[in-house]
């Protein structure tokens, strides 16, 4: 990467691809960052980092950005270019030659003419206040990628070379016909074009006065404009210079344009928020170890964006530094699993370095995030469902660590109530004594109710309660989508949300 980290090796944070399915995350960051890339997946994980210097070197980037629109908008032309750069590279590698790549041509001075802008605004609004290390760090970039691809000269060098481009004289086509006089084939032969001062476009053999060789001919096809047709015959070769020039050009300025990529999704969360009106906050950064996690007023980011017809409850949490694990009961569509994704998307978002749905944090940085979810059994495979969940169980307390955040939702399910709470206090046991981080969304209230004799008796991380609230009318129940720390809930109100749902 090339200025998005403070640190000399990325110091990168895990996450399995299971756990991103199971906080559905991705989905949402998949649609934010489409818009800038060229139909290719970003890989936004890849940003994900343990380093606190890190995240204070991102933070000071989007800050700044903020206060300089014009750096905004320099950064979305060049990233505007850079994508257009790989979609003709991905397009003409894909074999779509045609006679239209002679107008593209013009990307590769957009492209120069971009980065020196960019490279200015920098400039300019250092001299008016030092910017920080990260957009310093852009600017130097800048220089490089310049130099590299462009040279010192390329501005009077492509004013040279490009001359009366555009300006096409006239032409000659040589045809082949057939015996029954009909056209089969075209190759342009001449391109008389007074105002182009080096011809790299036509025949070799012409310009060095070499023995004339047979004309290539391609087979015709449904013309748009004759002009396009005749360059077309003659310029294929010069575009597959053209493009493998612009091949290696991409893969030099890919990591620009991902970095870019990266914080224009970023700004484009933060407007999204703000359209949706859920608070933004840039965490404190708790010291490595502590295991805390305080938020006031979180919210989720998925809901909020992809939902917007329902604003997301804002929700408080408070993690023991020392290791905690709460138990999740409560009503059932209750908030439950959104809370617990929540949880997760605020982690993932603080460390990408970007601000959290919430009106105040203080976060500790996790080494990975570990999801238990239970999910409809696979019946290609034979150990049913209570197998599928043991296995996945099992993966998790294997990948899970101290200083990892651990999401389990109703993790197991595929057996008996009394089977259950046995092998769910096992697993929580292990947990414990491990010292482990997280949340367990349960129905099992036994197994909520014996949190203090589990404190009482097992050392390591403290056991806590969260219940989701729900207000009870009459015979009827209604969810408020608070997650408060209480005794655990006893009734999940199944008959009452059936009632509601069936409209009984």
């Amino acid at each position: 990467m090339s200025f998005l980290t403070e640190t000399a090796e990325p110091k990168r944070m895990q996450i399995s691809s299971l756990a991103l399915e199971d906080l559905m995350l991705d989905t949402y960051l998949k649609k934010l960052f489409a818009p800038h890339m060229a139909g290719q997946r970003f890989d936004w994980t890849q940003y994900l980092t343990t380093s606190p210097e890190d995240l204070i070197y991102r933070r000071d980037v989007l800050r700044t950005l903020t206060d300089y629109p014009v750096l905004i908008r320099r950064m979305t032309d060049l990233t505007a270019t850079l994508r257009q750069i790989a979609l003709i590279k991905d397009e003409r590698m894909l074999g779509a030659y045609g006679a239209e790549a002679f107008r593209e041509f013009g990307v590769l001075q957009e492209a120069w003419s971009r980065m020196k802008a960019m490279q200015q605004a920098l400039t300019d609004c250092d001299r008016e206040k030092p910017l920080p290390a990260g957009l310093q760090n852009l600017s130097r970039v800048l220089e490089e990628k310049l130099q590299a691809n462009f040279g010192r000269d390329f501005d009077t060098e492509w004013s040279k070379r490009t001359t009366g481009m555009e300006k096409i004289g006239s032409v000659a086509v040589e045809f082949r016909l057939n015996d029954e006089m009909q056209t089969t084939g075209a190759a342009l032969t001449m391109l008389n074009m007074p105002k182009y001062v080096k011809p790299h476009l036509l025949s070799m053999n012409r310009e060095k006065g070499m023995p004339e060789k047979p004309v290539e001919m391609n087979p015709l096809r449904e013309m748009t404009t004759p002009t396009e047709e005749m360059l077309e015959a003659e310029l294929t070769y010069n575009q597959k210079i053209f493009l493998q020039m612009l091949y290696r050009m991409t893969l030099d300025l890919d990591d620009l344009y991902q970095d870019l990529v990266f914080y224009l999704g970023a700004l484009d969360f933060c407007t999204q928020m703000a359209a949706r009106q859920v608070p933004l906050c840039i965490p404190a950064i708790l010291p490595a170890g502590s295991k805390g996690f305080r938020t006031r007023y979180m919210m989720n980011p998925v809901l909020a964006a992809l939902r917007p017809e329902k604003k997301p409850v804002g929700n408080d949490v408070s993690f023991d530094e020392g290791g905690e694990i709460f138990l999740l009961t409560g009503i059932n569509q209750g908030g439950k699993t959104t809370f617990l994704r929540t949880v997760g998307s605020v982690q993932l978002l603080f460390q990408l370095g970007w601000p959290v749905p919430a009106r105040e944090a203080a976060i500790a940085i996790v080494d990975k995030i570990v999801t238990v979810f239970s999910h409809e059994e696979d019946t290609a495979l034979e150990h049913g469902k209570l197998g599928q969940e043991l296995e996945t169980m099992r993966d998790g307390m294997d990948q899970a660590t101290p200083q990892s955040l651990l999401l389990c939702n109703e993790p197991i399910t595929g057996t008996s109530p009394m089977e259950n709470l046995y092998l769910s206090r096992l697993v929580l046991s292990s947990c414990k004594v491990n010292g482990f981080k997280g949340i367990w969304v349960t129905h099992l209230y036994d197994l909520a109710s014996g949190a203090d004799e589990m404190n009482r008796t097992l050392p390591g991380s403290k056991i806590s309660s969260l219940v989701a609230r729900a207000e009870k009318h009459g015979d009827s129940v209604e969810a408020t989508y608070r997650i408060e720390p209480g005794e655990p809930a006893f009734k999940s109100y199944a008959r009452e949300v059936m009632r509601k749902e069936a409209h009984l």
